[in-house]
């Protein structure tokens, strides 16, 4: 009945991987965004860049640095960019219409275009900077935003009459504005710096050319299609293209035109010259599809949606931006040494995320990985288990080696899977149950032939040995007691009658198992919690938490919400995630200590599809329906034994005004921060295994200079001094 299949690889590839992270302070995030899709290109004091939802730079020492909504800007989904050589300053335009002015450590919102309601369609299309003028182009006309003051100054309509009008491109010479329209092309002469709003004059000869895109190099001005490129003003095209599509030309200082060419699932970049040669730069083999390009001196900048990033000078080098290839879709793990995250869906392979960065995997030499689909770690020996459509794959922890196992000849998707508490692999198949591998012998558990088996997807197996599966089509709960801890074995269907499960919905999403072995189950109505023994003998009925809403009547818990996901951190409270965003509750679920929506933090959006956490740092991960990113939570997992303490920052220096961090404790211990003489300054308790100050006293006061002493003492009574921490003056 079951198979064993093994083959080792020795050049597993791991794609490209930016530099080392450095972990946030308490309290702050950290985006973990896709950067494989680059859109846009520009230079500045520095070169900036954009994938779909994040904003780089990179200086002339080639280091990288990552701009999103944890450093301060308003949304993700870049539009445009564009460099103000006047005020040093980049103009950031998002999807949405909202718009960021990027100067030093300052960033301006202008989010006039957001919430006017004049014009339906207000999507931004292009920037260009004219003096001290930024000109967006949009769906209805051409906004002008003051960049000394950062506020919009007027809107431009290039038909005259202040009717909306698409404007897609503008381009400047030293004495014309030139704007593409719905209408074909538009020119106005530029007087002091300044244009007449209503002297705008329409180009007969190119209102019939299907004309979407304009590049000059402040002489020479191209209009151009996907097929053609027409040098103004003639309108017999420079080039003809049958083969491909012009995704965008540039002109270079010299007059020839640097063309961008996508081809069905690869692309190029040609010259144009003067004398009509074309020279190809970068062939098809190494271009996906290029977006934007950058001609800066010898070194030419490539934004390829397909493949991230190239820099082509004496060679070609893809440049690494950090983040996992793809968007997660497949049920990542988490300890405290690496993130295993599957991508699932359509794309192989999987990423991993340490201190050193991410890493992609997705080759297994010239093979490709399968597509994987749920991920755990044994805790045994530390290596990495993944579930395929047709298997499972095993590999050690530098992932040097790899087998792949198929444990049963019957047909299903092997779905999820987890080590229970005694070591065993528990692997849940789609239309057969469950596999258990003990002692390298496998087994198939299966549900009684009147349990829909058609639909398994997620599963737990709790410390008591139970499991714990979604039952397909909103059947509720399928739960099997195995003998290793219960007398007799039993599956048991767990609805929402009562005595029978008690369940909020049938339609279960969610499931985790906390630090005291309650079962908490989310569904699509609110959250159920299960403290079961025996369910041979006992009745498994979920407890529904009562709560009181704003209006002080009582509830249930999440109730009339979907609940996607859930994690417990080292404090045993619960983060759970919605499509309302994340929610941080207290242990019994009583108390909202957080929510995180994508109003009030980095969140990319408000759909929660899973939460894991790191238990050494207390770093939760959020992956959302389109991007990864992770916050630096308070609370950790508790040592064994207090034998050290880490004290983050130590020495606390003037300029730093965050959390003091005491790390490695036991559980739930109590801290003291004492003067050398012995005079209490300040108590507090651990969360799981980590506690928090503030620097103050108990009346609010920030600490005087000195050597302060930190006590720690557990539940049972036992105390000992375990670390000094130094507090320099400012504080």
């Amino acid at each position: 009945m079951f198979r064993f299949l093994l083959f080792f690889s020795f050049l597993l590839q791991a794609g490209r991987t930016a530099a080392q992270n450095s972990l946030v302070p308490i309290g702050q995030w950290n985006e973990q965004y896709n950067n494989k899709s680059v859109q846009h290109i520009v230079k500045g004091d520095k070169v900036y860049g954009a994938s779909s939802n994040q904003v780089f730079s990179i200086n002339s020492k080639k280091m990288i640095e990552l701009l999103g909504k944890s450093t301060g800007l308003h949304e993700i989904g870049i539009a445009a960019l564009a460099w103000d050589d006047l005020n040093q300053q980049l103009i950031i335009a998002y999807n949405n219409s909202n718009i960021d002015i990027v100067k030093g450590d300052n960033i301006f919102n202008i989010n006039d275009i957001v919430v006017s309601n004049l014009y339906a369609n207000k999507k931004i299309n292009d920037i260009k900077i004219l003096n001290q003028w930024a000109l967006v182009a949009t769906n209805f006309g051409m906004v002008v935003v003051d960049l000394v003051k950062h506020e919009i100054k007027d809107t431009w309509f290039p038909n005259n009459n202040r009717q909306p009008m698409l404007t897609y491109q503008t381009a400047l010479t030293k004495d014309s504005l030139y704007a593409i329209t719905e209408e074909g092309l538009y020119s106005s002469a530029i007087k002091n710096n300044w244009i007449n709003p209503n002297g705008w004059n329409k180009l007969a000869t190119y209102q019939n050319l299907g004309i979407t895109k304009i590049s000059s190099n402040g002489t020479i001005v191209v209009a151009y299609n996907t097929n053609r490129v027409y040098q103004y003003p003639s309108t017999n095209p420079v080039i003809s293209n049958k083969i491909g599509n012009i995704q965008q030309v540039t002109v270079t200082k010299e007059g020839s035109l640097l063309l961008a060419m996508n081809y069905v699932n690869k692309g190029a970049l040609l010259q144009l010259n003067t004398d009509k040669s074309i020279l190809t730069l970068i062939d098809s083999t190494i271009l996906g599809h290029p977006m934007e390009l950058l001609q800066d001196q010898n070194d030419y900048w490539i934004a390829d949606s397909s493949n991230g990033l190239l820099l082509k000078n004496t060679t070609n080098q893809w440049v690494a931006l950090g983040g996992p290839n793809e968007n997660i879709k497949g049920k990542s793990f988490i300890n405290d040494m690496v993130l295993l995250a599957p991508f699932n869906g359509n794309a192989n392979g999987f990423s991993t995320y340490t201190k050193s960065g991410w890493k992609n995997y997705t080759l297994n030499g010239n093979s490709k990985l399968p597509i994987c689909i749920a991920s755990t770690i044994d805790p045994k020996d530390q290596t990495w288990w993944f579930t395929t459509p047709a298997g499972l794959l095993h590999l050690n922890s530098n992932a040097s080696s790899l087998e792949t196992s198929i444990p049963s000849n019957a047909i299903g998707t092997y779905q999820d899977l987890q080590f229970s508490a005694n070591g065993n692999l528990w692997v849940l198949q789609d239309g057969q149950g469950l596999l258990q591998k003990k002692d390298n012998a496998w087994k198939l558990y299966a549900p009684p032939n009147n349990f829909i088996k058609s639909g398994f997807d997620k599963m737990i197996v709790t410390k008591q040995g139970q499991a714990w599966i979604i039952a397909p089509q909103n059947q509720g709960i399928y739960l099997y007691q195995s003998t290793e801890s219960y007398p007799t074995e039993v599956w048991k269907q767990l609805t929402t009658a009562k005595s029978n499960g008690n369940l909020p919905s049938t339609h279960v999403t969610s499931m985790v198992e906390d630090h005291d072995g309650a079962v908490w189950v989310g569904t699509d109505n609110g959250i159920g919690i299960f403290n079961c023994g025996d369910v041979s003998k006992e009745i498994c009925d979920a407890y529904l938490p009562p709560i009181k809403n704003t209006n002080g009547f009582v509830g249930l818990l999440f109730q009339k919400e979907i609940v996607n996901c859930m994690a417990v951190d080292g404090a045993n409270r619960k983060w759970i995630g919605t499509n309302n965003g994340a929610w941080l509750l207290s242990a019994d679920g009583r108390d909202i200590i957080e929510h995180f929506t994508k109003d009030n933090s980095p969140l990319p959006c408000d759909t929660l599809l899973q939460i894991m956490i790191d238990p050494k740092e207390g770093e939760v991960f959020f992956n959302t329906s389109t991007e990864m990113v992770s916050y630096r939570g308070s609370a950790t997992a508790g040592a064994v034994s207090q034998n050290y303490i880490d004290i983050y920052p130590n020495p606390v220096t003037p300029e730093y005004n965050g959390p003091i961090a005491f790390k490695g404790l036991v559980e739930n211990a109590i801290v003291k921060i004492t003067e050398l003489n012995g005079r209490l300054v300040y108590e507090t308790r651990a969360l799981g295994g980590q506690a928090i100050w503030n620097g103050k006293t108990y009346e609010g006061q920030k600490v005087a200079s000195g050597i302060y002493l930190v006590f720690v003492r557990d539940d049972a009574g036992n105390e000992k001094g375990v670390g000094k921490i130094v507090i320099t003056s400012g504080r």
